[in-house]
């Protein structure tokens, strides 16, 4: 009979420290995912040196010359329906950075996008010389005959609309990484204290470096996926930019398979230091 229950409380602490290393990983693995984004992807100083990078640098020139060629349809200015020269990087970047500052950072819903416009005009007026091509320079003299309609006609062509939109989805997207990850850290404070009272040290490290290696297995499979998905599919043509957001972001997740491999690396060598021999 004792022996019995003590067999069946031998199976209960293997299914409990089971379950505990797999809410573990989860933990684990959104939080590191959510702290990186956070630094990174809603971080409008770091993007901003991602997009100055030679390759994303030509992604972020075709999506604003893609914007550029549509204004210039909505004022009525000289345009060849090539998107693909009408603006310089030099040019392009300028108009990004705004962009990237006004979607990303901390800031709270955004109502309206007149300044965001404003800057834009202010670009195209100034940037825009003797030198650049002859549509671009139709579109500056197009835009010097507007006064308040210049502004709407950059919000209209330019469709900061979805810009606002976008801006808006950061937003969200920052409050609830940051309810998440507090929840994460809290529960994390739970399951360690259960895997603490069920193991002894060297077990519990033990499990620990398991959760870990497997962290850095998805850490290599999934964004391994993602950074390869512009070089599979044709993502250009997604909505509100997320194709070529997918583009500048591979090199990203890049930088996560690299954080898997030294997280799976580690966590393996320190595994095998204290598996039971």
């Amino acid at each position: 009979m004792v022996a019995g229950s003590r067999s069946e409380l031998r199976r209960i602490d293997q299914a409990q420290n089971a379950h505990n290393k797999r809410s573990l990983i989860f933990i684990i693995f959104t939080t590191i995912t959510l702290v990186f984004s956070l630094l990174t992807f809603m971080n409008p100083s770091f993007m901003k040196k991602q997009l100055s990078k030679e390759s994303n640098a030509v992604v972020a020139e075709q999506f604003i010359n893609e914007r550029f060629d549509n204004f210039a349809e909505t004022i009525g200015a000289d345009r060849n329906g090539d998107t693909s020269n009408i603006l310089t990087e030099k040019q392009t970047k300028p108009i990004a950075n705004a962009m990237v500052d006004y979607t990303l950072g901390v800031h709270w819903f955004r109502a309206e996008n007149a300044n965001l416009a404003e800057d834009i005009r202010q670009v195209i007026l100034k940037k825009i010389d003797s030198n650049s091509s002859q549509e671009a320079q139709s579109v500056k003299n197009h835009l010097k005959k507007y006064t308040d309609r210049g502004i709407y006609s950059v919000i209209t062509g330019f469709d900061l609309s979805s810009v606002t939109l976008s801006a808006n989805i950061e937003t969200l997207f920052v409050v609830v990484n940051i309810i998440i990850i507090i929840m994460c850290l809290l529960s994390s404070v739970s399951v360690i204290r259960s895997m603490k009272h069920l193991l002894g040290k060297k077990e519990f490290i033990h499990t620990i470096m398991a959760a870990i290696m497997w962290v850095g297995s998805l850490f290599i499979v999934i964004y391994g996926l993602l950074a390869a998905v512009p070089l599979i599919f044709n993502v250009e043509g997604l909505i509100l930019g997320i194709g070529y957001f997918l583009e500048i972001a591979s090199g990203i997740f890049l930088e996560l398979v690299i954080i898997g491999v030294i997280l799976f690396v580690i966590s393996a060598i320190l595994w095998q230091l204290t598996t039971e021999n």
